[in-house]
């Protein structure tokens, strides 16, 4: 019975730790590309690899969720970076837009979630707001930004906790966007918001069906 016991719990934690895919598709006005994730939890990190068109992050994430690393690669733009964060500072290197960077940039004392997608309604599962730090893909500078729990609504005519993303301070006021999150398990389910200046159409992701 004990040889059984062991056999099972061991197949059990090794299919815990394969890789778990998840598929998304992103619309904005009328381009439509796929998004897949690929998460893998082993040696008490979460590995987690998202690709989208031409586009690709590493993430690795540590306890509570917060990144510990990121690289992002994308050959049509010449990039290829990555940023690590020890001891409060981001050490940065790589090439950003074709051109070579290598740089530090201090943290600002918040939890480092580059990808709130993911994260969100597992870290506000007991509370109603965070404030944490990112960098903005496009110019790679680091804001400290806020997630805040609005309640629960229909997306997709399921009930979904949505979670809305903004600057901090003043600043809340000029952007903000949505995050749609599973009630039950809390994983990422859809996205609302426009990624650009005055007339760019919302960007809306869900789930692939």
């Amino acid at each position: 019975m004990k040889h059984i016991i062991t056999i099972v719990l061991t197949l059990f934690l090794a299919a815990f730790a394969m890789a778990q895919e998840r598929n998304y598709i992103s619309i904005c006005g009328r381009t439509k590309t796929a998004i897949k994730w690929t998460e893998e939890h082993k040696d008490g990190k979460i590995y987690l690899h998202t690709v989208q068109g031409g586009e690709k992050h590493e993430y690795i994430l540590g306890s509570g969720y917060k990144t510990e690393s990121w690289k992002i690669v994308n050959t049509s733009s010449n990039t290829n970076l990555s940023i690590s964060l020890n001891n409060g500072i981001y050490s940065i290197s790589g090439k950003f837009n074709g051109k070579r960077i290598s740089k530090t940039v201090k943290s600002k004392g918040k939890p480092w979630y580059q990808n709130i997608a993911y994260n969100a309604g597992l870290t506000l599962k007991n509370g109603r707001s965070v404030e944490y730090e990112c960098f903005r893909p496009d110019n790679m500078k680091l804001y400290t930004m806020s997630a805040a729990k609005k309640g629960n609504e229909k997306l997709d005519g399921k009930n979904a906790v949505r979670i809305e993303v903004s600057l901090t301070g003043f600043m809340s006021a000029f952007w903000s966007c949505d995050y749609y999150f599973d009630t039950s398990s809390l994983m990422f389910v859809g996205y609302k918001g426009v990624n650009g200046g005055p007339g760019t159409p919302e960007t809306k992701i869900s789930v692939a069906r």
